[in-house]
Parts: C-alpha cells; structure tokens; sequence
C-alpha cells in the first residue's frame, strides 16, 4: 500500500530531464538518445530525521509483528501447563527468538536515520493525549463540585501540556509511586590524586588506567571510555587543575548512564538522573558532580568566592553531556563553564549562553541524542558535528552509541580542524585546547567517586508523587517526590 502510495505521488513531483553529453542531429534518424529522469528533491529517506509515515509503518511493522510473536510464545511457555520438556523448549525459543529480535530491531533503527525521532514522537503524542484525558477529568471534578478539599484544583496546573513533559514526568511520578527511583543522599570522595590513592581510601580499588592529564579533546573522550570500566560503586568522574593561580583552568570528563534498569542503586548515574534531567530538575548525578569540582578547587586554594569564577572544560557522554550542558545555567551559576563537548548527548532541548563553546557530536545513527524529541536542525548556539557509520556485523546501536566508537570520532575532528584551522570548527576545537597542559603547566589530576543513598521507606502513592511538578519551575533543592525525607546539597 505505501509503495503504491509513493509511485502514485511521484508521478506528480516536478522533474527535470538531463539529455546525454553528446547532442543529437535531428536530421539523422539512426541517432538516438535516450531520455533519463530525475527528481529534483531527495529522496525522504536521503534526508537525516525524515520518513514518509507508510514507510515509517513498512519498516516497523516486521519488527512489531515478530515482538507480538515472542510476547505470545513468551506467555504459552510460562503459564501453559505443559511437560517440563516441552516448556523447555519453548523458553528456549523464545530467548533465541528474543535475541533475533534485539539484532533485528537495531539493524532497523541503524539503517533508517530518523525512524527513532518519529518513534518517540508518536511516544510523545500518546502521553499528551493521556494527560490530557487527566486535565479532563480533573476539570469535569472541579465544575461538578466534586473537590471539596481543593486537590483537583491544585494538581490542574501542575499537569504538563506538552507531549514530552507529559511522557517525561508520567514515568517519573509512576516511577517513583511503583518504588523504582529510591535515590537518596549524595556523597563525593576523591579517590585518587596524581595516580596515587589518597590516605583513607585504601580499600577502593578502581579499575583506572588513564590517570595522566589530558592534552587533547580525544585523550578526553579515551578518559571517558576507561572510566565507564572503573568497576566503582558509584560513578567515578576525572578532574584535572591545569595552571596555577589566575592562568589555572579545570577539564572534565563525565561518562553517560550506567545502566538502563529503572530501580534505583548507588550509581546515581541512572533513569531517574536522565528523567530529572530532561525535565530540568537538578538531578543526584549534577549535584554530586559539583560537588566534586568544587571539593578539588578547594584542594587547590581556591577560594569560596572563586568557586564559580575559575573556568572549566566539560565533556561529556550521553547522560555527562546533559548534565554538562545544564551547568550552563546562569542563576544560579554554580560553575563557570566555558566550553562543553558532548558525545552521542541527547541535550538539543538545552539552550546555550553567547558566550559558552559547545560542540556536539552525533554519529548518524545513534538514536539517543533523538531520545528528547527534537529533531536535528541546524543550530547557531552550538557547533553539531555528524559521522555516517558502517553497520558492524552485531549489536549496530550499542556500537554507534559507543564511547570508543566517539574517541574515534573525536580524534577524526581534531584532524580535520588542523587542515582547516579558520572555520567555525577550527576556531572551536583552538579555544577548547587553550585549556590544555603544555610542557611548563602545572597540573594536578583527580579521580572522585560519586554514591547516593537508597531510601529504604515505602513508596507513596501515585497521587502524592505528582507534587514534584511544582519544583520544575523552581527547582531549589533535590526533591523525592512524596517521600518524607529529602536530599541535601
């Protein structure tokens, strides 16, 4: 049906016909040319973040119709009352049918650049539409003096009217009612100095490698890449003092999300800091971030005054970039960032300052930068560097994700602004390597591990939790939504 739909629009689409090199002679009848036509657009799929909708629907109803296949035989293998062998077996197909599946689905998403934007759009347009049945009811309560004690009229404005909110705050209030996000406390210690361990923190042993300064953006993006192997309870961050007194500057490198599952652990680089984040609320992982830069600048005789004024260097990957780039923020300004590359970051909702450098690399076909809705565009407060990858034989999305698959990247962009050091890019990548350790610079490294809490009471219910919609517009600590406790700076 779509492919019909695609001829039939074609023959309406204004063409444009390319005669061959050679002109022909009219008079002689034995030369012949033949006539090719052409389009004068592209093709929809040509174009990154753009699907016609029926190819959109061609090319996920296979992997749909299989998900609803293993779903099925999922079910029958679990609770059919079959023999032991034979209920065997069909677990075991459907963990291979399962498996084929995953491949299948990232080899679709992976060869069709645009299809995760409008995926989670339609994800977007489905929790508007759910919330706005809320707003609905929630009216009908109040007209038909149904709220005696007023809850109805004070949960009104708290509900968001915008799909993505609406997706993102769904899942944070029903997540935190179902127990999932537990987060508690947040807690810093610097582990390691110069690639000796501090006094105390003997019995942290942390799987580092990388623990020189860096000296370009792709010993950055390589300093991420070990980090995300520390095997430390938390989230372990690398921090690095370049220069002393007023010529001193600090360079940052954040990994990304430690894991995808929804419970809540001690990393605090999980679901809830990426719901928080992306809803603008300060998140466990920002906060312990700062914390960190500052416990260091502290280290290094900074004073209190100055915590906010010594420049600072960010990169970051995935989720390190969002919260990169909500540093940027004015006011409060906790830290005085000057520049932020982010990797394979889903951060285009964030603005940025006049002032502040970012540069934002994205591989065509990662989808998580596509994870907030926004497709790409060109941008003037940022610089957006793509790569096109070649699909590896196995797991394309993690692959395209990937923090090595980014160093790689990073290393390809520095290259290409040494031959071109007057563009935009070039001009860039010159000021952000102006933080960098030359031979006579001093520079100090540090290794934090970032831990939070796990609160341990009951989880309240799903109504109580719709009251952190009010700390979006002023966020002014770190709030858990309707539990009795709270966090701290």
């Amino acid at each position: 049906m779509a492919r019909i739909i695609r001829e039939m629009m074609a023959r309406f689409l204004p063409v444009e016909t390319r005669p061959s090199e050679a002109q022909p002679d009219a008079s002689n009848p034995a030369f012949s040319v033949s006539r090719r036509t052409y389009p004068m657009y592209y093709g929809a799929r040509r174009v990154p973040e753009t699907m016609w909708l029926f190819d959109a629907v061609d090319v996920l109803a296979p992997v749909v119709t299989a998900l609803g296949r293993n779903i099925a035989l999922s079910l029958v293998a679990e609770h059919v009352p079959f023999p032991p062998s034979v209920r065997s077996a069909l677990q075991a197909r459907a963990r291979s049918d399962g498996t084929a599946l995953v491949e299948q689905a990232q080899r679709t998403f992976f060869d069709e650049p645009g299809l995760d934007t409008l995926v989670v759009q339609a994800a977007c347009r489905a929790a508007m539409g759910l919330t706005a049945l809320g707003r609905g009811y929630l009216h009908a309560r109040i007209k038909l003096k149904l709220d005696p004690r007023g809850i109805a009229a004070e949960t009104l404005p708290l509900v968001p009217r915008r799909g993505y909110e609406s997706l993102m705050a769904s899942y944070l209030a029903i997540g935190t009612a179902v127990g999932w996000f537990r987060g508690g406390r947040v807690h810093v210690r610097p582990v390691v100095k110069n690639g000796e361990r501090i006094e105390g923190q003997e019995s942290t042993r942390l799987n580092i490698r990388r623990l020189g300064a860096p000296h370009t953006l792709a010993d950055m993006a390589a300093d991420i890449d070990d980090l995300y192997w520390a095997k430390a309870c938390g989230a372990a961050v690398k921090i690095t003092a370049v220069g002393t007194g007023a010529s001193r500057r600090w360079i940052v490198s954040v990994p990304g999300t430690d894991h995808a599952d929804p419970q809540s652990t001690p990393n605090p680089a999980d679901t809830e800091t990426n719901v928080r984040e992306m809803l603008g609320l300060p998140s466990a992982m920002r906060l312990g971030l700062v914390s960190a830069i500052h416990h260091a600048m502290r280290s290094e005789g900074v004073s209190e005054r100055n915590l906010n004024r010594e420049p600072v260097l960010i990169m970051g990957h995935s989720q390190g970039g969002v919260v990169g780039l909500a540093l940027l923020e004015r006011h409060p300004r906790q830290l005085n960032v000057r520049g932020v590359v982010t990797l394979g970051t889903p951060g285009r909702r964030l603005r940025v300052p006049r002032d502040v450098t970012v540069i934002a690399v994205e591989h065509d076909q990662d989808i998580v930068p596509s994870l907030d809705a926004r497709p790409r565009r060109g941008t003037t407060d940022r610089i957006v560097i793509g790569r096109f990858l070649n699909r590896p034989r196995v797991g394309p999305l993690y692959y395209a994700h990937s923090s090595a698959t980014y160093t790689e990247t990073v290393e390809l962009i520095e290259r290409r602004a040494g031959v071109a050091p007057y563009g935009r890019t070039g001009r860039a990548v010159r000021f952000l390597s102006e933080f960098f350790a030359e031979e006579e610079d001093a520079h100090v490294v540090y290794i934090y591990e970032i831990w939070q809490d796990i609160v341990t009471c009951s989880a309240p219910a799903i109504e109580d939790s719709v009251d952190f919609l009010s700390d979006v517009l002023t966020p002014e600590d770190l709030p858990i939504p309707g539990f009795p406790s709270a966090r701290s700076r």
